[in-house]
């Protein structure tokens, strides 16, 4: 992480400022000074920011929470849905924030699974209903129906043992 600071700083940040690279001991001074820094500003915010939570993972897991529905939602009615518009998409997106948020200050003790399933649900019926309120011009987008969307019984065996597996571990140690 330090080292991905450290060039990221000194090579893209650095002379957008002004700094000029040498490409030597100056290069590698300025990146060691702002991975310290770096690392001085996590410690100082690690606190603060994960609030309640024990790990790291837990704030990780609630902040990705928020998009992953809307995300999904947008690509399935993306890939199995040839009429979703890109503005349903946008409204998906925005819905999955914005009731992620409500769901989670309204109703603290619903667990994160059932936030995140339920939140996407309606994600795919906002992006539905917009969809279908709203169609898009005939103009501008790609037609799947070239596509083949077709696998083989080596790739939908393995699926369905994945699936089996998730729902297994889902309902034993939920």
């Amino acid at each position: 992480m330090c080292n991905s600071i450290s060039t990221i700083f000194t090579v893209d940040v650095a002379p957008s400022l002004g700094i000029e690279s040498d490409g030597g001991q100056r290069s590698v001074t300025l990146g060691r000074i702002v991975a310290i820094a770096a690392m001085i500003i996590a410690m100082l915010t690690a606190r603060p920011l994960l609030g309640n939570f024990e790990q790291a993972f837990q704030y990780i897991q609630e902040f990705t929470g928020f998009f992953t529905p809307g995300i999904v939602a947008i690509f399935m009615l993306g890939l199995f849905w040839s009429r979703t518009t890109a503005t349903a998409a946008l409204i998906s997106a925005i819905t999955s924030a914005v009731l992620s948020l409500l769901l989670k200050v309204y109703w603290p003790n619903l667990p994160f699974m059932d936030r995140v399933g339920l939140v996407f649900l309606l994600c795919v019926a906002v992006g539905v209903v917009w969809s279908i309120l709203r169609p898009r011009a005939q103009a501008g987008f790609v037609d799947p129906a070239g596509v083949s969307f077709s696998t083989t019984q080596g790739f939908n065996v393995s699926a369905v043992v994945v699936t089996l597996i998730l729902i297994f571990f889902y309902t034993v140690w939920w």
